[in-house]
């Protein structure tokens, strides 16, 4: 219900307006004031959306109580009344942007059609404010998807010039909770109100905002409580109490240590990733990272990151570079007899792991009795030789689809998409894969069912779609930045692909 403080020395005067309010059925909670001194004392206490004040009042007039309220609430909605019918007045309450001025006596149709308007006036400045309150959540929690993404914070300042970049700052925790089936994406496609209540009563009224990442993943972003009365890892197993008692479902949740600056966040996601790994080793545990003194030991951390290079050699198929760093961590734990053998059946368990997965076409049963074997075996030399055995079908592999047709045309793909601003062309793509351009070209259309310069063609349209969808980027730099450096050639391309220009497809998207 709407607020209206009616402002009027003359108590008769009060009661005629709250009569009128009244007859034409207008549903507004009315205050009286009787000067302009006791109005703002009342505007002060409370805010209202209409104020409705006479013009000559002791203490402090009309005109002056307006200019204060102006001041202080900037798009309430004024209407003066007065039985002075002098063009001065009227001329100034325009310069307050008054939103109507009524003469005494009042006249009930006149009062009727003032306040008609008035209240059409309040409920669509309501709904325009709602809209951008709700536009400014989703771009805000765009960037918050971007950023843990890997997206440059700089990058998104630069597409966002107009907002305020400082509520990153309250951000201070993530709790990052996991599903293997599309249980989460689901919720939010319900917009499950009973599982906000669930996150809320386990985290005791924390304020927080919820990320959808992908099907299988969310990210709770808390803004931290210094009278939190519990942990963040209690809160977070209670959350996975309540999911798995609520929906008879298993999450897992990782909980990052405290985060100091928003440059922090896509880091913090990877590292809350990269806990969940261990679970495969865990069926048990849902809450990770587990605390044992070995992962914050450097030896752990050295391991980690040749890990991670191993991962990124295949990736990559790489397979000098992966033979070379399979070698350093085998050289590094055989013989030695200092290190438990626990970790080196968790790390060389890991390392099987990332195996199988350049291999799609072995079985999780395949993989799972080959991590059996690693923990019942009795000598190092035992896991070594399993290692390596699967390291030479891994290399076989890769070395196969290197030279396969497939493999070149992703690569080129791939290349395609992460170069699209620059001048591409059949022959700098062929010298990229040391093939002959008219050899490329073959196989590209016999992989692809397309030529390059089309395929090129789409890879930029579908992201010129995605920037005029999804920023606010100028027509003429998205135009440079996915490899047009004309732009009457690009919205012209643009106009064959889509059938409208780029400022029209953003206005239809936008509307």
């Amino acid at each position: 219900m709407y607020r209206i403080l009616v402002v009027d020395d003359e108590k008769d005067e009060r009661k005629v307006i709250r009569f009128l309010l009244k007859k034409f059925g207008f549903e507004l909670e009315i205050v009286e004031a009787a000067n302009g001194k006791e109005a703002f004392e009342a505007l002060v206490r409370n805010p209202f959306d209409i104020l409705l004040t006479d013009v000559k009042m002791p203490f402090v007039d009309g005109m002056e109580l307006a200019m204060q309220v102006r001041k202080r609430y900037a798009d309430m909605e004024i209407i003066f009344f007065s039985g002075y019918d002098d063009f001065s007045f009227v001329k100034k309450a325009l310069t307050l942007r008054a939103d109507n001025y009524i003469l005494k006596p009042v006249k009930p149709e006149e009062f009727k059609q003032t306040m008609t308007e008035v209240m059409e006036n309040i409920r669509k400045h309501k709904e325009e404010q709602e809209k951008r309150e709700v536009n400014q959540l989703f771009i805000k929690k765009h960037i918050l998807y971007r950023l843990l993404n890997q997206t440059p914070i700089d990058v998104l300042q630069n597409e966002y010039p107009y907002l305020s970049f400082d509520f990153l700052n309250d951000y201070n925790r993530m709790i990052l909770v996991h599903s293997d089936t599309t249980f989460l994406d689901r919720l939010f496609e319900e917009e499950n109100e009973c599982f906000y209540e669930l996150i809320r009563k386990a985290t005791l009224d924390s304020k927080y905002d919820v990320i959808n990442l992908n099907p299988f993943q969310i990210a709770l972003l808390f803004k931290d409580n210094s009278r939190r009365l519990i942990t963040y890892q209690q809160a977070a197993m209670q959350i996975q109490q309540k999911i798995q008692e609520t929906y008879g479902i298993n999450c897992v949740l990782s909980v990052s240590d405290h985060m100091n600056s928003p440059v922090q966040l896509a880091q913090t996601y990877s590292e809350l990733e990269s806990y969940l790994n261990d679970r495969f080793f865990y069926s048990d545990v849902f809450i990770y990272p587990i605390d044992t003194p070995l992962k914050d030991s450097k030896e752990y951390k050295e391991d980690e990151c040749l890990l991670e290079k191993i991962e990124k050699s295949l990736q990559q198929a790489d397979t000098v570079e992966l033979e070379k760093k399979i070698t350093i961590i085998i050289q590094k734990y055989d013989k030695r007899t200092k290190t438990s053998q626990g970790y080196l059946r968790f790390l060389f368990a890991r390392l099987l792991q990332l195996f199988f997965q350049a291999m799609p076409e072995y079985s999780k049963d395949s993989m799972n009795r080959y991590i059996e074997l690693m923990y019942s075996y009795k000598h190092f030399s035992d896991i070594k030789q399993t290692l390596l055995e699967v390291q030479r079908k891994v290399i076989k592999r890769l070395e196969e689809e290197k030279n396969s047709p497939k493999h070149v045309i992703g690569v080129v793909k791939q290349y395609i998409i992460e170069n699209i601003e620059k001048d591409l062309g059949l022959d700098m793509l062929a010298e990229e894969v040391y093939l002959t351009p008219g050899y490329l070209s073959d196989k590209f259309k016999q992989e692809t069912g397309s030529g390059i310069n089309k395929y090129i063609k789409q890879v930029r349209m579908n992201k010129a779609e995605e920037l005029l969808s999804n920023t606010n980027m100028k027509v003429n730099n998205i135009s440079k930045t996915i490899g047009y450096k004309n732009d009457s050639y690009f919205i012209r391309i643009f106009r064959e692909h889509f059938g409208v220009s780029p400022k029209k497809y953003r206005d239809m998207k936008s509307a």
